[in-house]
């Protein structure tokens, strides 16, 4: 039997935080002096303190650690809450270094207001397309991708011919931080199957776009919009419909973010 202090040594944990988790029912001693109320603790705690710990520094809170405990978790079951949690730290990562890439950006761009100069816009007649679309609701603009799978694995399932250009297609009147109305087409040959969800449409053609291409990350198109912007104020145009993008190289292209290639269509008309 150990003392609390020899205990706190064995395991790394404090001895507040042992007298804690005696408290709240996750680690108790194996037994307690009646008389002076010293705890002490048994070599066959120290594998459930080191578990505890392990599940601390991976995020989990102290009830939810609790729970886990208390439940006697097989090798299978506790596998599977491992992965779960190793992909929510993955999301956390990956959205940790968006913020980094953005932080990046923007200490290049000071002192730099003028890159919107970079860019050159042109206008160009749109043809009516054919295509498979899938429209929904999204909590973000970053969430288009789910769209994207989906439509994705339907045209591979059905064996569907698709031809370029691949549009996403944006109808709120303004930017919006969320309920986000998305539309993804895929242009095609031949004929194609439809579900609930996903419909054969006409895409209607468009007389006047403003194209304009960025190069670079998702994130840093804001000097692209910038560049639209000034376009438009200096040409006497006015934005005229839903606006497109085509992404010509991204990610599912084994692209560096650096290369990733975008185009942003705007449907214009002489104000």
């Amino acid at each position: 039997m150990f003392k609390i202090g020899d205990f706190s040594k064995l395991v790394r944990v404090s001895i507040r935080m042992l007298r804690h988790y005696d408290e709240i029912g996750l680690l108790e001693p194996m037994s307690t002096d009646e008389f002076t109320g010293y705890r002490y603790y048994s070599v066959e705690q120290i594998p459930r303190a080191n578990r505890i710990q392990v599940l601390k520094e991976m995020g989990f809170s102290l009830a939810e650690i609790s729970g886990v405990m208390n439940q006697d978790l097989d090798a299978t079951q506790l596998l599977s809450l491992l992965e779960n949690r190793k992909r929510q730290i993955a999301e956390v990562i990956e959205s940790e270094h968006t913020k980094l890439r953005r932080v990046e950006f923007l200490i290049g761009q000071l002192n730099k207001e003028d890159m919107y100069m970079n860019y050159e816009v042109t206008v160009k007649q749109i043809p009516t397309y054919k295509v498979l679309a899938l429209r929904d609701t999204l909590h973000a603009y970053n969430a288009e991708g789910s769209l994207w799978k989906e439509l994705g694995d339907f045209v591979q399932e059905h064996h569907v011919k698709v031809t370029a250009p691949c549009y996403a297609i944006y109808y709120d009147e303004g930017y919006k931080e969320g309920d986000v109305d998305a539309e993804v087409t895929m242009c095609f040959q031949g004929q194609a199957a439809e579900s609930d969800r996903i419909k054969v449409r006409e895409l209607e053609a468009v007389p006047e776009m403003a194209c304009i291409f960025h190069h670079g990350p998702f994130e840093e198109m804001s000097a692209a919009y910038h560049a639209l912007g000034v376009w438009l104020e200096s040409n006497g145009y006015r934005w005229n419909g839903p606006h497109r993008a085509i992404y010509h190289k991204g990610p599912w292209t084994g692209e560096d973010p650096a290369d990733y290639l975008t185009e942003i269509q705007a449907p214009v008309t002489k104000k």
